[in-house]
Formats: C-alpha cells, structure tokens, sequence
C-alpha cells in the first residue's frame, strides 16, 4: 500500500538518485557526492518501505479486530515539564564542555535522569484511560528511585547551604541564626499542628520557598568567599606578600627547600659558580634569556648549586596603586623564592598579565640577589 507519507520519501529517494547521476556527469566522474547521495537515497527509500509496510499507522474500517490496538486508539500523553527540565539539562552539558567539568559532569547526571524521567512518564500516561491508574504505575516503577536520591540530595544542599553560611559568619552570630532558625521551625510546625485544615499545598510551598532562600543564601556565601579567595590569589600573584631584599627575613626560617617531583616546571634557573643560567625543555643548552606564556600560572623553579644562601627574583613590570587622595604609587611588580642554602631548591608559581613590550622602561627579568652581574631575561609575548 502506497500510503501519503511513503510517496514523499519514495519521491526523494528517487530525486536523491537522480542527484547522483547529475554529480556525476557534472563532476568528471568524481564519486565522492555522488555515493552520499546514494546513501542519502537508500535511506529514504527504507524508510518509504516502513511507511508502506504500517500504512502510516492508518487501520481500515473493515479491520475491526485491530481498532482497539490502533494508534488513534491509544491515549495521548499528558503535558509535563520533563522536555523543558531535558533541554536545560543538555545545555547545562554545552556550557560545562566550555566552562568547568564538574558542571559538564552535573549536566550529563542530569540529562540521564530527565530523559529517564520522560520516557517512564510517557509509557505510564499510555497504561490505562485513567489518569489516576496511569499515576500509579508510575509512582511503582520510579518512587523507588526519586525518594532516596531526592532525599540524599536535599539533605545535602541542606547541610553544605547551612555549612557556607555558618563558615561565613562571626562565632557569636552562628548560635544567633541557629536558635532564630530554630524559633522558626517550631513555631511553624506548631502552627500547622494546631490548624488541621492547612492545606498541604501551603505547607509543601512554604518549604520550597524556605529551601529555595537558604539555597540561594548558601550559594552567594559561597560565591561571595571565592570571590575574596581569587582576589587574595590575584593580590598574591600581582604583589610580593614577604620581602624580595638580599637579608634573611621571617618568611625564610619555615620555608620550604623541596619540591615535588610531579611539579610540572616551565624553567629551571640555576645558579651555579657565580654564573646565573635557565634550562628548559627542548633546548639541549643553558640559556640566558627564557620565553614565558602570558595570563597562565607558571611554576618557576629555583636550583642554587653556589655557596651561601641567595634569593630568585622574578622582575614582571610595574603597577601604579591608588593610594587615594590623588595620591599613587608605582610598586614593583616581583615574585621570589626564600633563602636557599647549597643544595636546594624551591619553586614560584606566578601568573604575569602583561607582554614585556608593555613595559619598556622596567625589563622582565630573572636574578639572584646579591649578584649585580648575572641576569635571565624574560620574554613574554
């Protein structure tokens, strides 16, 4: 049976083979086109085929054995936010493809869980012609499920919301909020206690409500405290936190002199016999002068193989600091290692932000303190 739907892939397949004789004839015998279009045509054919085969799902009037299992016959789904909650999910997959893994590896749970979600929903809308059934059998085969993770996630977003808020807050307000929260929760359980008749829609949005603002609460303490994380970091990146000079300060008595054999180094400077010099991967020979990417975190590492204690210092440009009033300052821009006696080594991670050429008067470099003479220069495109 020729049916409506099986003409237009029959009329595709058939102009898709036509395509490929005309790629053909136009292109020298040139196969490439030609064999997608073969393919493209074959397919649609198929698919005519299986249109022909279910006559579009169309049951005739004389064939009253299959009226009942008809698709016209069969109960539509109802409307539900599983397509919407499934699109949100996949673009939260796009955005951790970009942004973060751990938001990548969130939207794929998510995706899993709300397409699972979609497809029990739909069979359980098509079990029976009773909505109330149909909610049955769907509370079977999933509740299982969705009420012990559902509960183990809110409880946690509970507990790391209430943890944020508390690490945020000074130790005499913490038993303040916990005894106001606690004073809430009482009352309003007394309440709903004492009124028999409040509805159970009011409750379950009040606590949606009560959980959506604790949530929101947690989530800005904890964005807010990574905020003032980054800018501590980028203080520390940008502004030597201890002393750079050639004397023993404080910061050198408990610093340490190893580093990690998994540190992963973009140079080595080293000094040895009075002469300063770097080595970097790919380049057999010592080097006076070094290439550093820009706006990345580097991992410098210091090696001192000449007598005494003697200090790196990495030159990155100036900064001029607002000190207010009108009034600036221009500060050196510097990162550096702790005193390092015979024999040891320590590493700098610094993150530069601007090209060397951006600072022509004050040139990158690397030296030792107390040495005049020797110096790495640093280039940064």
């Amino acid at each position: 049976m020729i049916t409506t739907s099986s003409k237009l892939f029959y009329g595709l397949g058939t102009l898709s083979f036509v395509g490929a004789l005309v790629w053909v004839v136009a292109h020298d015998g040139s196969s490439l086109g030609s064999i997608a279009l073969i393919f493209l045509a074959v397919s649609l054919l198929f698919l005519g085929g299986i249109a022909s085969y279910v006559r579009d799902g169309h049951v005739l009037s004389t064939d009253t054995t299959a009226h009942a299992s008809a698709p016209a016959a069969q109960s539509a789904s109802g409307n539900s936010w599983w397509p919407l909650a499934s699109a949100l999910s996949l673009g939260m997959v796009v955005v951790g493809l970009i942004s973060s893994p751990g938001i990548f590896k969130i939207g794929v749970a998510l995706s899993i869980a709300m397409f699972g979600e979609w497809m029990i929903t739909n069979w359980s809308d098509r079990a029976s012609a009773d909505a109330t059934y149909n909610d049955k059998v769907r509370g079977w085969v999933v509740h299982p499920l969705e009420i012990p993770i559902g509960g183990a996630l809110l409880l946690t977003v509970i507990v790391l919301s209430f943890s944020r808020i508390m690490l945020s807050v000074s130790t005499g307000a913490g038993p303040i909020i916990f005894g106001v929260v606690g004073t809430v929760v009482l009352v309003g359980g007394s309440l709903v206690s004492v009124r028999r008749g409040v509805s159970k829609t009011l409750v379950g949005g009040a606590c949606a409500v009560a959980l959506v603002a604790l949530t929101g609460v947690g989530l800005a303490t904890a964005l807010n405290g990574e905020r003032h994380e980054l800018v501590e970091a980028a203080e520390y990146d940008h502004y030597a936190v201890h002393p750079c000079g050639e004397e023993a300060e404080e910061y050198d008595e408990e610093a340490s002199r190893a580093v990690s054999a998994k540190s992963s180094v973009a140079a080595t400077v080293i000094f040895k016999d009075g002469e300063l010099y770097a080595e970097m991967d790919g380049f057999p020979d010592p080097l006076t002068s070094i290439s550093l990417q820009r706006s990345y975190d580097l991992t410098i590492l210091f090696r001192n193989e000449s007598v005494g204690e003697h200090r790196m210092i990495l030159n990155y440009g100036n900064v001029v600091e607002d000190l207010g009033g009108g009034v600036t300052r221009d500060s050196k821009l510097q990162a550096c290692t702790a005193l390092i006696g015979e024999g040891g080594e320590q590493a700098i991670i610094v993150r530069i932000p601007k090209p060397s050429s951006a600072s022509p008067q004050s040139p990158y470099n690397i030296v030792v303190s107390g040495v005049e003479d020797s110096s790495i220069e640093v280039l940064v495109p």
